[in-house]
């Protein structure tokens, strides 16, 4: 495998115009003309950024909205050029990107899907001959001939990669709208990257779950307002980041006197901006081990601003010595909340089976700001769950088993039609 970086981003920087609010006819139309857009000021996306990916290596992009993660992903995938300093790419590129920029909406799935094959470059016969294949991937046979129009989110983007899953590029760039498809599908995307990988070719991917970054990439790269902050291995980078969103949110908590909620005290087991708060959590006080467990969350926005898509987590850890059980989140399942309107909004946790040993556990609830910037509320160990049932040893958690004996003469009868005991 070449040794020599299959991206090399050189000291980059990228520049857009900043546009004046329109207040008359004349800065509107003004607003059209290029020569206005370089003559006035401008806002810098990124600056002085410096990164490469070797072959087979992935490298991962962090950081808060707005902090050039997206820009420096089109800029590697050729959709544009710095103002100043190099983009190199060696080999062809497959970009999975923001949903909907490559898509004709009127043209169908299949359509779409034979369009996207030529822009990677294949030769016509060659992009038929994927289609099938495509389509199968995306799990859209029976929707191949439909507008793409018609499609949910997830269907775009599960047809995009669909497509990018057929190829096999020297570069593969990938935003964080993998995000949008349900678990099984992005285990499938990741699983695909990870066969890529191994064939040499190098990942550039952007993405709000640390945890994503932290087990498929090597190096990640913390950006802060357009620079690079950190590049480091993927542990020390997610682990610096999330330990600065933890600080931040401390930063903006209020030490009001009004604790809210029984039992909750700002600055002790409450914390967050209170951007958007946590009214209500709704859980039953015991759950049989094994059962289902349902968690109801209710929030209210505080600010007259738009909300949009915070994202909700919940934790699970043991009440003795706090090891956390499971630490689950609406984004890292793939769920989209949308805008939190003034009526607030009410959100269902359902847990299928909680196969956790019999035992005392206490439950943490949060709202975070999207990207992980801070916590609008967080509720620390500060709602009681007691699991009921048989003890099956020590552990964390108690699953479903079978146990079974043989002596050897039960061995013997079993291969004569005999069986195992059953206990």
């Amino acid at each position: 495998m070449s040794t020599a970086p299959a991206i090399r981003i050189d000291d980059v920087w990228k520049s857009y115009p900043r546009w004046p609010g329109e207040r008359t006819l004349r800065d509107a139309l003004t607003r059209r003309l290029p020569l206005a857009a370089r003559r006035g000021e401008r806002t810098w996306a990124l600056q002085q950024v410096s990164l490469t990916v070797a072959p087979g290596e992935a490298v991962g992009l962090i950081g808060q909205n707005g902090a050039g993660k997206s820009t420096l992903l089109r800029l590697a995938a050729g959709l544009g050029r710095p103002s100043r300093g190099s983009v190199g790419v060696s080999g062809d590129v497959a970009a999975v990107l923001s949903l909907g920029d490559s898509l004709d909406l009127s043209l169908s799935g299949v359509e779409n899907a034979y369009t996207a094959a030529l822009v990677a470059g294949l030769r016509r016969s060659a992009a038929r001959a994927i289609l099938p294949a495509a389509i199968e991937f995306a799990e859209l046979e029976r929707f191949a001939d439909a507008p793409v129009r018609t499609y949910s989110d997830g269907m775009k983007l599960r047809l995009g990669f669909g497509v990018v899953a057929q190829l096999r590029p020297r570069v593969l760039i990938v935003d964080e709208v993998i995000a949008v498809g349900d678990l099984r599908f992005q285990a499938r995307c990741l699983e695909r990257i990870r066969e890529l990988r191994e064939e040499g070719t190098a990942v550039l991917l952007a993405s709000h779950s640390l945890d994503t970054v932290l087990a498929e990439c090597d190096r990640a790269v913390w950006l802060q307002a357009g620079r690079v902050r950190l590049d480091a291995p993927a542990s020390e980078a997610t682990g610096a980041y999330a330990e600065a969103m933890r600080s931040e949110t401390v930063a903006r908590t209020p030490a009001a006197a009004d604790c809210g909620p029984d039992g909750l005290e700002l600055r002790r087991n409450r914390w967050g901006s209170l951007e958007l708060t946590i009214e209500r959590v709704a859980l039953p006080e015991a759950v049989e081990s094994g059962e289902s467990l349902g968690v109801e969350i209710e929030l209210t926005p505080r600010v007259d601003r738009e909300l949009v898509d915070p994202i909700v987590t919940v934790t699970i850890s043991r009440a003795s010595d706090g090891v956390v059980c499971c630490d689950l989140s609406s984004e890292a399942a793939g769920v989209r909340l949308g805008r939190v309107g003034p009526d607030g909004l009410r959100v269902r946790l359902a847990i299928e089976r909680l196969e956790l040993a019999p035992g005392e556990y206490v439950v943490d609830a949060g709202v975070h700001s999207p990207g992980w910037e801070y916590a609008y509320d967080f509720h620390w160990r500060a709602y009681p769950l007691r699991v009921n049932g048989r003890s099956a040893g020590a552990g964390l958690v108690t699953p479903p088993q079978r146990w079974a004996a043989d002596t050897p003469e039960r061995e013997a009868a079993a291969g004569r039609g005999g069986g195992a005991a059953l206990l």
